[in-house]
């Protein structure tokens, strides 16, 4: 069976950057790690040295399927509310999905923070 890769990313100025962590964290990730066919979900954040800081949400799910029972109807959205999407000034306008046939090793040992 082939695992899926789910990948979103945005911008924000980093000067929210801890909120942010802090938002992604309670918001996000915790309910992605709850929800049936999860296995794994982080945030990297990357600090491009200019004031900005970009965000990548990555989930590895068990199927196409666990992915929509999580993300309702549309399964190309972010899972971001529109309360929080004000604190982002550039996004990608959908999320990413890829197939993989193996969970390569440098994923499987991801920390769940």
């Amino acid at each position: 069976m082939n695992q899926i890769l789910r990948t979103w990313t945005f911008w924000i100025h980093a000067a929210i950057e801890a909120e942010c962590r802090a938002d992604v964290e309670r918001l996000i990730l915790a309910r992605m790690r709850l929800a049936p066919g999860n296995r794994r979900a982080c945030a990297l954040f990357n600090d491009a040295g200019d004031g900005t800081i970009e965000v990548v949400v990555l989930s590895i799910w068990d199927s196409m399927d666990h992915i929509k029972a999580f993300t309702g109807p549309d399964h190309l959205q972010p899972t971001i509310s529109p309360a929080h999407l004000g604190k982002v000034f550039d996004r990608e306008p959908a999320v990413h999905h890829y197939a993989m046939n193996e969970v390569p090793a440098s994923l499987r040992d991801w920390t769940l923070s």
